[in-house]
Parts: C-alpha cells; structure tokens; sequence
C-alpha cells in the first residue's frame, strides 16, 4: 500500500500538481486551519500554476528563479493587501526592514520557517524530480488551479473587515478633521495650543460594550471638568501614512509624492502661517517610510523622534516594532507645552499597538493574560490595553490645571491588520475611532 501511494505521487501529473499547487498553498492553509488567513492570492496563485507549467520547455535553474519571482512577489502582494500599502511604499519599506526586530514575534517566525520549508521542498522537486515533471500534462494541474481560485475568494475575501480594502477613490473621502469640526480651528484659530495624535491601529468596536471602555478612559482623570468630550467614527484607505496624508492634507495622495516636494496646501503649513510653531513627534525612528523626509515637506517645522528623544536605559515598548511608549511621549508632550512661549500646534503619532503586539507590556486595565471576557481576543485584548492607558494619560495629561488648555483630536490610523478572523470580526469594517477636546469657556 505504501509503495503504490509512493508510485502514485511519482506520477509526473501528480508532481507538478505538488509542485504548481499544493507546496505554494500549503503554508497558507496550515495556518488557516488555526484560524489564520491572509488577502485572497489570486494573482499569486495564477503565477505559481504558470511557472510550474515552464518545466516542460524551460531548464530547471530558470524555473527555479521564477518559483522566487513568485514567491516574493507572493509576500509583497499579502503584505501590501494587509498593511494597507501600495506595491510602491512596500518595495520602498524593504529598506528599512533593518529597523524591525521579527524575529521577536512568534508568529513571524512560524511563518517564516514554513515559507523556507515550502520552498525547500519545492526547489527539491524542481531540480530532481525535472525530468519526470517534463513528461506531464498541465491541464489536470491548470484545472484544479482554477478550481481554487474561487475557493481562495470564498475563504479569504473578508467580507465583514476592511482591513484590506484597497487605496483608491471608490470610497467618498472623509477624515476625522472635517467630521470633528477641528477643522474650522484651522481655518480659523483661536489662539491655544493644538494636538492631533494619530493612535496606531485604533479602529472602531463593534461592541458597544468594548467601545465603551474606549470612551470611558478618555473621559477619566477629571478630564471632563475643562473639557467638553466628543467622538465619533470616519471611514479609512490604506495604512499609517495614508492616515497622515488624510488627516493633514486632504488627499489620497502617497508620501512618496513629498519626498522632496513642498505640499503647501497642507495644515500644518497653514499653521504656521497663522503663528504656530509646527511640530511632529513619533517614538520611532525617522527613517521609517521617510518621515524625517517628507513631515517638512507637508509643514512640520520640527520633528522629534525616537533618535532624538530616548534616555539612556529607558523602558521601550514594542515587539517587531520597538522604541519609546506612547504614553510617555504623551508626558513629553504635554511638559513642552507647559512651557511654549508661543502656540503650538503639535502632532504625536503613537506605534506601540501595531502588530503584532507583545503580551508581557500590558498595562493592567485588562487581564489580558487569563481571556479577559470583555475583549476575548488576546492580540486585540493587548492592544485594547494599550489604547485606555494611552487615552487615560492623554485624559490625566490635560487635566492637569498646569498644562495649558489644548484643542486635542485624537483618531486612529487604520483598523488593525489582523492574522486571525474572529480578532477581526471585533471591529467596524472600514472605520476608525474618533475623540475631540475642547477646553471650556
């Protein structure tokens, strides 16, 4: 029995099926059966199928380097579709990817070392097993690809998340600044400092309940006795750095495009026009997607980073993204403006809840290592954490009679690039999480 099971796989059909579909897809589904999926592959699958195909005219080493092409083109199509990034600023990120730690995340690594053993047995196959491959007929293979393609859309195309929804106009365009009405701040200031904080990953609950934690720890610390608490949702295309383009310039226009251009029509240049001092904080590094680059360039006169602002032997925050928490530059923030001689108007972009969050850095407001039954998703419990002890410190922050009142906007980038459905399935598909301060009288 066995050696027919073995004579059977040798079978030249069944090799390049193996080869063409079930060794490029099989990470994919292994993880899938743990509740982990990806963005439908269709494109990426289509490649595989056609490089298999190659074997029956075109020599191995040659049908080896486009089983590569496919594969990275496989991991730059997921990465894109999962971060929200244009096949561009992905390429344009590879540069940095010296800046992440991945190998700290579990997951990254399990993914990993299914991807080198995945191509592994292919590259096997393909330079022993040529010969025989040679001598099959593609059409069995190539009807069973197009047999799961449609089964990939079934199972992956999220159809209640919006995490992969793509950069482009076929969504009207909205951004907390204009919902919140701080926009008319802009348009027409009043004289006080003015904070934008855009909080990694912070989308919009589906549970009241959840979302209610949310609300419930941006009106501690007796915030609500000098300032009048909104919020609400906006809808989101794409990742972080779309969020910034949104949120300051009005555009789905990339950060790419301002590299070494001016983008005058933007806020913060308008701003300073009105007298404001401009400033960007971020607890990582300057280098990443370029912001040290482009934040001048759309009217951030100065730019303070994780280069500029960490002490020696502090406490940093994060998993493949490490450096300083995010309440502590809240803190930092805050002190600046104790002391501005002139208005300001300041942004903080937070990161310490991007995924993957690290699971011993939790804050305490939820107990998040024993399923905590309020938010039941471990990775989405953590970053939940994070988010009530960020909006507490913001809360404690301004309510401290000594910082000078502040119109705040605080509204998150994007909802969170998840691996696991039912993580996913806890958030509002294409909104983001908004909270307005106004000082009183």
């Amino acid at each position: 029995m066995w050696r027919e099971a073995v004579k059977w796989v040798r079978r030249p059909a069944v090799l390049l099926v193996i080869v063409g579909l079930v060794l490029p897809n099989l990470a994919f589904v292994a993880l899938s059966l743990f509740g982990i999926s990806v963005p439908p592959r269709t494109l990426p699958i289509i490649l595989y199928l056609l490089a298999a195909t190659s074997i029956r005219f075109l020599p191995s080493p040659i049908v080896v380097l486009l089983f590569v092409g496919a594969l990275v083109f496989d991991i730059m199509f997921c990465a894109t579709q999962l971060f929200g990034l244009t096949l561009t600023e992905a390429m344009f990120a590879l540069r940095f990817i010296n800046e992440l730690d991945i190998l700290s995340s579990k997951l990254y690594i399990v993914l990993i070392v299914l991807l080198i053993a995945v191509f592994g047995g292919t590259f096997y196959l393909l330079t022993h097993q040529a010969r025989h491959m040679r001598r099959a007929r593609a059409l069995p293979m190539l009807l069973l690809g197009l047999a799961a393609l449609p089964a990939d859309l079934w199972f992956n195309t999220p159809g209640d998340s919006a995490m992969w929804v793509k950069v482009g106009t076929e969504r009207p365009f909205e951004s907390a600044m204009e919902k919140s009405g701080y926009l008319q701040l802009v348009q027409q200031p009043n004289g006080r400092h003015m904070l934008v904080v855009i909080v990694e990953a912070m989308g919009h609950f589906n549970d009241p309940a959840i979302q209610g934690m949310l609300e419930q720890a941006i009106r501690s610390a007796g915030i609500e006795s000098r300032y009048v608490v909104t919020g609400g949702t906006n809808s989101f295309i794409g990742g972080t750095t779309s969020a910034e383009m949104r949120e300051f310039c009005a555009t789905r226009d990339s950060y790419l495009d301002y590299l070494t251009t001016d983008r005058p029509d933007c806020l913060p240049f308008a701003m300073t026009q009105k007298g404001y001092l401009t400033n960007g904080y971020h607890g990582f590094s300057r280098d990443m997607f370029e912001r040290g680059k482009w934040w001048p360039h759309i009217g951030f006169v100065e730019r303070h980073f994780a280069e500029d602002m960490q002490q020696p032997g502090e406490k940093l925050c994060g998993d493949v993204f490490v450096g300083i928490c995010d309440p502590r530059l809240v803190q930092t923030v805050a002190a600046r403006l104790k002391s501005a001689t002139q208005p300001q108007f300041s942004y903080l972009l937070t990161f310490n809840t991007h995924v993957p969050v690290i699971a011993d850095q939790g804050y305490g407001h939820l107990d998040c290592l024993h399923k905590d039954p309020r938010v039941p998703e471990r990775e989405v419990c953590f970053m939940a954490d994070a988010w009530i002890e960020l909006l507490h410190t913001i809360a404690e922050s301004f309510a401290d009679p000594a910082t000078p009142p502040t119109e705040i906007l605080i509204v998150g980038d994007h909802a969170p690039p998840l691996w696991y459905r039912k993580a996913r399935d806890l958030f509002t598909p294409g909104e983001v999480t908004w909270f307005r301060l106004s000082p009183k009288g």
